[in-house]
């Protein structure tokens, strides 16, 4: 048996390191750590010889031996990954530019850029939809569209917000709501177009009146307020304007009780037209009686009458009593 069917007849066996002194009756052969053949010469029952050659038999190795860690290596030959090829595996079976300007190549394929998808990259994401593989949902209101590569709304003409869920605010329209309405007396405008011929939502009406009222009240409290504080203001107090009050009431009174009293003795005198140079005096006053009993006998009263408890007083007759 030669060197090559020796090496055949261990392959067979299992074995991959083999050691061959110099051939012959000099070759040993170990089978699981048992001695299985002996040298020729005289220590062939005992003992085994030391090694002069080395005979290494193993199967084919791959370059490199590990395949590029993309393949294995059988028989001496690299049998590559899924995605993977050449000699060596390695190199990529998608090659550039296969994925066109969104997207790169990998052992899986392509892989594309946010906001793209199909095979090889080259369709955006259906409406509604963005991010890594077009997996994401937007979340846009009326009728706002998403960037396909991030998600953030780009908001229709009249409305603004982060999901464009606000109308534009009054007096401003269009696209973010950033022009200004041009109507007469500061009216607002369509949201969407400008036009000052618009017809305002139930809602945004009512918010408009009770902006309104609430304005005008503002606007009258602060102009009463500002009016007060360019009023002159009173020399007198009320407390004074009271007091001042009561003291001419109290004279207008007395007066009053003085003209009475005045009429009353011109109607006396108007009785008598005889006595209008005398001066009537009740004795009874002067005594310190009552004036009631004057009245009883007022009938009575004369000139002649000397019993007469009253006095009577003339100009002419000054020393009579």
């Amino acid at each position: 048996m030669n060197l090559w069917q020796v090496a055949e007849f261990l392959k067979k066996n299992g074995v991959i390191n083999a050691i061959n002194l110099d051939g012959g009756g000099s070759s040993t052969y170990v089978v699981n750590g048992s001695l299985a053949s002996y040298p020729s010469d005289h220590c062939r029952w005992r003992c085994s010889r030391d090694v002069a050659t080395v005979l290494c038999v193993h199967q084919r190795l791959c370059q490199p031996t590990n395949c590029s860690e993309h393949g294995e290596c059988v028989d001496g030959s690299c049998q590559c990954e899924e995605g993977w090829q050449g000699a060596a595996c390695d190199t990529l079976v998608c090659q550039p530019p296969a994925c066109g300007p969104h997207g790169f190549c990998t052992a899986s394929g392509c892989i594309c850029d946010a906001g793209w998808r199909g095979t090889n990259c080259s369709e955006a994401c259906l409406p509604g939809f963005y991010g890594d593989g077009c997996t994401k949902t937007c979340s846009c209101f009326n009728n706002g569209s998403c960037d396909p590569v991030n998600g953030r709304c780009v908001c229709p003409p009249g409305f603004h917000g982060d999901t464009c869920e606000q109308a534009c605010p009054l007096g401003f329209f269009g696209a973010s709501c950033a022009q200004e309405c041009q109507c007469d007396d500061l009216c607002s405008c369509d949201p969407q177009t400008g036009s000052c011929n618009t017809t305002l939502p139930v809602d945004t009406t009512y918010t408009l009146h009770r902006a309104g009222h609430c304005l005008a009240k503002q606007m009258l409290t602060s102009w009463r307020q500002e009016e007060e504080s360019h009023r002159e203001q009173p020399y007198l107090t009320e407390q004074s304007w009271l007091i001042t009050t009561l003291v001419l009431s109290c004279l207008l009174l007395a007066s009053l009780i003085v003209s009475c009293h005045q009429v009353c003795r011109r109607s006396v005198t108007s009785r008598f037209p005889e006595r209008q140079d005398y001066s009537y005096v009740p004795l009874q006053d002067i005594n310190g009686a009552p004036s009631c009993s004057a009245k009883t006998r007022k009938g009575s009263l004369g000139v002649e009458d000397s019993d007469s408890q009253d006095e009577i007083w003339s100009p002419s007759h000054s020393g009579r009593l």
